[in-house]
């Protein structure tokens, strides 16, 4: 239990300075942001085995910014924020990067 506090204090610092950076016009790299309407992609290489020996875990990779701070905190080093916002701790995106929607999907099609 002690370590998730300090896991969670680490993440709230890095959040902290990520918000100095980016005041000072620090860019990060929007090519590790997954794709589509979540903070999470696939964990392809834990998933190859989903199904067998009755295991039915769905295993997945954050975003390298999303940030947990405890279990009502969560973050985006991207953007600098801190939230309490329970859509958040669904993982779903609040940034437009590599974001694309069904309607959108829809009408390239």
């Amino acid at each position: 239990m002690l370590i998730f506090y300090i896991k969670g204090f680490g993440n709230l610092i890095g959040l902290f300075w990520s918000k100095v950076l980016l005041y000072f016009g620090h860019k990060y790299d929007e090519d590790v942001i997954p794709y589509g309407q979540y903070c999470y992609k696939p964990d392809d290489e834990k998933n190859k085995n989903y199904g067998k020996d009755g295991k039915f875990i769905y295993y997945t990779k954050s975003c390298k910014y999303y940030k947990v701070i405890n279990k009502k905190w969560n973050g985006c080093k991207y953007y600098g924020i801190i939230t309490d916002d329970s859509i958040f701790d669904d993982r779903c995106k609040i940034c437009n990067i590599n974001y694309e929607s069904d309607e959108e999907k829809i009408d390239n099609e």
